[in-house]
């Protein structure tokens, strides 16, 4: 049966386009919208839903095809007209139904809605889909082919050819674009079993099981309805992924110690350090941004951590300032690329650039001098990147080790795959673990 198009899926779908420019990730703007128009859970939430994953993972290829054929910067569009050329791109070249007619109706419709907007300036979009329709859009070099095959940019592509062989490539970019991730919770040991937990799971019809690599982790598949799931509502369960919750049991953390969480908000590896040390150490709490501090302090009062953690508010860049050899663990889990999670952030792999690589390294770098200097002799760092780049990774702790006589490298055993570029590092990998990409580096300071 054809699908027809009413004026309020048009306006649904054109309204989430816009919006999901400026908040992320764009699934929460779409279940509200969607939600508003009556479309959420219908025929239509699925066709809309496919088309703008299809736009994320393939944004730069899309924009690259537009501005060829425009001649013009999308980036000087209004954010409308803007996501609407990347929507004629894909219903024109990427399109994988074939329903000719609803892709020309739904074009069709956003530009009449556009049109009451900005003008004649609305026709860009319809110029666009007849101009691929007519001379459809094809690879013109390696490295164009590649992005196309993979869904990934070049410097991305050539960054991973480092750590995988083509065959491994292929899993990898099959993982990130087309693989739902595992879900998981973290079980609060301080309120909860992962037996009993588990056991409410199974009651709510979900599919769910213990991880084999991280303790104290549940893995679960399908729809969970958080409103309903009363272990997360009593701080029982904290969702988070295995590679995250990993970093915890790496690190560890004992009655009566002092241990720091660099970038810790919005805590969910802080209260788990927490929870470790039975809410017997001091867990400091550093972040910059105070929005996301009352997240971590609301998270540690639901966990019942809150009496082991000290919330601090500043710039881990500077921490030495205050604190200098007094602390027995640190773990440094900076902002970066986030191209360990492209399956949850798709758009993410389109904004990175060699300048934008380049300032996260050295934000990195700063931290883990200041990571050092705040540890005692004896005291252990963790580094993690939730990245796949070598640069974020393996070449920080290089780095590090060759600046730094004072610390040296405890190999990992495990529970993830060893570096091939960095023995005794480690990495989790969407397409081996099911899980988030992540970095992992354990040093001592001598």
């Amino acid at each position: 049966m054809a699908i027809k198009l009413g004026k309020k899926h048009v306006k649904a779908f054109i309204e989430v386009l816009e919006e999901s420019e400026r908040i992320k990730p764009f699934q929460v703007v779409k279940r509200r919208v969607f939600s508003k128009y009556g479309v959420l859970g219908t025929r239509y939430d699925t066709i809309f839903t496919a088309l703008l994953y299809k736009i994320y993972r393939m944004q730069g290829i899309l924009d690259k095809i537009a501005e060829e054929r425009l001649r013009l910067n999308l980036s000087r569009l209004p954010v409308a007209l803007r996501q609407s050329t990347r929507l004629a791109v894909v219903l024109a070249v990427f399109d994988d139904v074939g329903d000719i007619e609803f892709n020309r109706a739904l074009i069709g419709g956003i530009v009449r809605l556009l049109e009451a907007r900005f003008g004649e300036k609305a026709g860009i979009v319809v110029d666009l889909y007849k101009s691929l329709e007519k001379e459809p859009w094809r690879p013109r070099s390696r490295i164009e082919e590649l992005e196309l095959r993979y869904l990934l940019p070049g410097l991305l592509i050539k960054r991973l050819e480092k750590l995988l062989d083509r065959g491994e490539l292929e899993l990898f970019a099959k993982a990130v674009n087309t693989r739902r991730p595992i879900l998981g919770f973290r079980v609060n040991r301080l309120k909860a079993s992962v037996k009993v937990v588990l056991r409410v799971l199974e009651e709510m019809g979900v599919e769910a099981w213990e991880s084999t690599r991280v303790p104290w982790h549940i893995r679960y598949r399908g729809q969970l309805d958080y409103n309903r799931f009363k272990p997360l509502l009593r701080g029982e369960v904290v969702p988070q992924d295995e590679a995250s919750a990993a970093a915890g049991e790496l690190l560890g953390a004992r009655p009566g110690e002092l241990v720091v969480d660099m970038c810790a908000a919005p805590g969910g590896k802080t209260t788990h350090l927490a929870e470790i040390a039975s809410n017997r150490a001091t867990i400091m709490a550093l972040d910059v941004f105070s929005d996301r501090m009352e997240r971590l302090i609301e998270l540690a009062r639901k966990t019942g951590t809150i009496a082991s953690i000290v919330p601090v508010i500043g710039d881990a860049r500077r921490i030495s300032t205050f604190l200098r050899l007094h602390a027995n663990r640190v773990l440094l889990d900076p902002p970066c690329t986030s191209t360990g999670a492209l399956a949850k952030h798709p758009e993410a792999r389109w904004r990175l650039t060699e300048e934008a690589i380049k300032k996260q390294v050295e934000r990195q770098r700063a931290m883990l001098v200041e990571a050092i200097e705040i540890l005692k002799p004896g005291g252990l760092l963790l580094y993690t990147v939730c990245s796949v780049l070598p640069e974020e990774g393996e070449y920080n702790i290089q780095w590090i080790l060759e600046n730094r006589k004072d610390v040296e490298l405890v190999p990992l055993q495990g529970p993830y795959d060893e570096s091939p570029l960095l023995p005794g590092t480690m990495r989790a990998w969407p397409h081996r673990h099911d899980t988030t990409g992540f970095f992992y580096a354990l040093l001592r300071k001598r």
